[in-house]
């Protein structure tokens, strides 16, 4: 026999990554309550790694040896797919919980009481039945009332977990709203239907061999059964996995969409300081976390710039971009950067813009812009700030006597997406200061 098998070499590199993955978020996310369900999967994925590890051809020979049993790692591996079975049924069951049941209520007894009792009935009917020479599969290798006792066990307690895995994930896969959640609990799901149809082929070959015929060849019987547990663990792993790289998915697009703010980000706490607020230095790795801060103050930036603002430059920039091909949304956020550009300059001479000739007043700026998705219109306004014709244009506007102009204005302050070592400017109790408070009455 080979050293390792086909189904061996597809399944050991992925589990073995698997493994290390969940192990290390495992340890990343501490002892607490909530990290139940994590710590579960990662003891999930190591059992079946091992499970698989151990049929290995070169395992078994040093673990044969080592102990002197022939077979022995068959036990083994069953064993711990008993044991990965059980956790897996409390780790969907903690999935599908409310939040506060699994933070509030530790594992019940019942739970784990089925494993040592299947695994004490498991090691007895292996000792006692006849164990095959050399490296024969277990499962062709005789048919004795222990051997078929052994099987018994171990296919009753595989049909009993995945059973509950699979209704667990069919019921719970109905309330959960569309998104990774339920596409793992529907490939966890899938990967109990075949570990279903795995149980099965073996069932019919224990009660059907006597029989004869091909299908129950022993040639066609271990590379079947060997298939069937591959696709199994392909799915069920894959379902393990959908959360996490979901997860990191989101994270890489809310740096991306991070990178997008920045400039604007920078632009605008640069001239209204005040509006930036604190933020915990554990916190300022939370990608989901600063791009909500980000929009949250440069929306309040907005508010704060809206009386710098003036309505005939936004005319003018309009009407210059038009004439270079600006069209569309792309039309609207660039005019958007150009006034935003000249009310900053204006912002930091402290020229607000003259009031409308109605002396109504103007109505707050909505920062959602086109398609009501604050964060995508905010980050199109920042592309466009950067953008060679809207600085020229804004540098270019005619400005009131003693305004900053752009290149006049000093550096904004660091952001914390680069910067995580230092902390955001606090929020400042004293109001900015007009040309009239400096120059006295």
């Amino acid at each position: 026999m080979t050293a390792i098998r086909p189904f061996e070499a597809v399944l050991l590199v992925p589990m073995w990554s698997l493994t290390a993955y969940t192990a290390r978020r495992c340890l990343r996310g501490g002892a607490g309550p909530e990290s139940r369900p994590s710590r579960t999967l990662a003891a999930v994925v190591a059992l079946v790694t091992l499970s698989v590890t151990v049929g290995v051809p070169a395992v078994r020979r040093v673990i044969d040896g080592a102990t002197g049993v022939q077979s022995v790692t068959n036990l083994v591996g069953h064993l711990l797919g008993m044991s990965a079975i059980t956790c897996l049924t409390a780790f969907v069951r903690q999935m599908s919980a409310p939040a506060d049941v699994v933070t509030t209520r530790g594992r019940r007894p019942g739970e784990w009481l089925p494993l040592p009792v299947a695994a004490a009935a498991l090691g007895t009917a292996f000792f006692l039945a006849p164990r095959p020479a050399g490296e024969q599969h277990l499962l062709t290798a005789a048919s004795s009332p222990a051997h078929v006792a052994y099987w018994s066990v171990f296919l009753g307690y595989v049909t009993w977990g995945v059973n509950a895995i699979g209704v667990m994930c069919l019921r719970h896969r109905r309330q959960a709203p569309p998104g990774p959640l339920r596409t793992s609990l529907t490939l966890i799901g899938a990967g109990a239907a075949t570990a279903a149809g795995y149980a099965l082929h073996r069932w019919a070959y224990l009660a059907l061999r006597g029989f004869g015929g091909p299908l129950f060849d022993d040639a066609v019987v271990v590379p079947t059964t060997q298939v069937l547990l591959t696709v199994t663990l392909l799915l069920s792993g894959t379902g393990f996995a959908w959360l996490a790289l979901a997860e990191r998915r989101r994270s890489r697009a809310d740096r991306r969409a991070l990178r997008r703010l920045e400039p604007l980000w920078r632009l605008l706490t640069g001239a209204v300081p005040e509006v930036v607020l604190p933020l915990p230095a554990p916190l300022r790795a939370e990608p989901a976390l600063l791009l909500y801060r980000y929009t949250i103050e440069i929306s309040d930036a907005l508010l704060a710039l809206d009386r710098f603002r003036d309505p005939g430059i936004e005319a003018t920039a309009r009407e210059r971009l038009a004439a270079l091909g600006f069209t569309g949304a792309r039309l609207a956020a660039a005019t958007e950067a150009v006034a935003l550009r000249h009310a900053v300059g204006r912002a930091r001479a402290a020229q607000p813009a003259a009031p409308p000739a109605d002396a109504r007043p103007r109505p707050p700026r909505d920062t959602a812009g086109p398609g009501g998705d604050p964060s995508a219109w905010l980050g199109r306004v920042a592309v466009h700030c950067g953008h060679p014709v809207v600085r020229d244009l804004a540098a270019s506007l005619p400005v009131p006597a003693g305004t900053a102009r752009e290149r006049d204005i000093p550096d904004p302050p660091p952001s914390p997406l680069r910067h995580r070592g230092t902390t955001a400017p606090q929020r400042t109790a004293e109001p900015q200061r007009t040309a009239a408070d400096r120059n006295g009455p």
